[in-house]
């Protein structure tokens, strides 16, 4: 009897070790190859992309709440925005050009560029919001840990894996660009779009609550962050020959306290990459200049 049990204790022992060397292995195959697509995606100087927003909780759900496309070519960047208010039933349009260190800007269908000021932080943010380079460098500065996707179709080429994102690390760029949008960074009627708390761009955040006094101008965004609940993961699909990403879906569950309510909130941001190597020209901002 005894001898049946020290066998049976260390076939489980054996079966316990095989599966957290398994596991450990996954998650190196999974580390090792986001390194690979970050590094490949890093060296590309020419791309196109385009993507979209959703809200899938609340009255807006399954309505896109940004439409965006672009192309980058080397240090270059063209972005087109489309920014939509169901409840106003209006869209707005824009487009964003980085070129070097200088930024411009074009509304709607006027056909002239303007520069964009220095002091200006809002389109800066709009862009890097939606900016697939940026969103991989911050991805890789916020992420926790990688795991692999289940192959859901053997028969293509691609594969997936998940990032899994820091909540404390998540919380603090969400503060940064609340308080950036209160601050003077600033100056333009123009509000970015929030990638995170998608309802929070609505802007009754920064309205003042009941009971505040006349001298509490500014709205406690402290209070707000330090009471929400906030969860990110991003799902990279791959080329297995390339290594480079053909799409993206972060999905965003967010629990907040607004206007003596709790806002619960389920967003995905989609990103599509293609033409890898194309180039193309991009606009010449000084040649229509208002």
């Amino acid at each position: 009897m005894r001898k049946l049990w020290t066998l049976f204790t260390g076939t489980l022992l054996i079966a316990s070790l095989t599966g957290c060397n398994q596991m450990g292995q996954n998650a190196q195959d999974a580390d090792a190859a986001y390194a690979q697509i970050r590094d490949r995606f890093q060296e590309q100087q020419a791309f196109s992309f385009y993507g979209r927003t959703k809200l899938l909780t609340g009255d807006t759900a399954n309505g896109n709440v940004v439409n965006f496309s672009g192309q980058k070519q080397g240090d270059d960047l063209l972005m087109n925005v489309k920014l939509s208010f169901p409840e106003r039933k209006r869209v707005d349009s824009m487009s964003i050009l980085a070129k070097g260190q200088k930024l411009y800007a074009r509304s709607g269908d006027r056909q002239g560029w303007r520069i964009v000021d220095g002091r200006d932080g809002s389109l800066r943010q709009e862009l890097n919001n939606w900016n697939p380079s940026f969103n991989f460098q911050q991805m890789n500065e916020m992420k926790a840990s990688v795991v692999t996707e289940v192959d859901r179709n053997p028969e293509d080429n691609l594969q997936a894996v998940r990032v899994l994102f820091d909540s404390t690390k998540l919380k603090n760029w969400l503060s940064q660009q609340m308080k950036e949008q209160t601050g003077t960074q600033i100056q333009t009627v123009h509000s970015p779009r929030l990638k995170l708390a998608m309802t929070l761009s609505d802007g009754d955040w920064k309205n003042r609550r009941p009971g505040m006094t006349v001298q509490a101008t500014e709205p406690n965004i402290d209070q707000i962050i330090d009471q929400m609940e906030l969860e990110a993961e991003c799902s990279i699909y791959y080329d297995q020959t390339t290594m480079l990403p053909t799409s993206t879906v972060m999905s965003i569950r967010s629990q907040y306290d607004l206007n003596n309510q709790r806002v619960q909130e389920h967003s995905q941001v989609e990103t599509f990459l293609q033409d890898y190597g194309q180039v193309r020209p991009l606009p010449d901002p000084m040649s229509n200049r208002p």
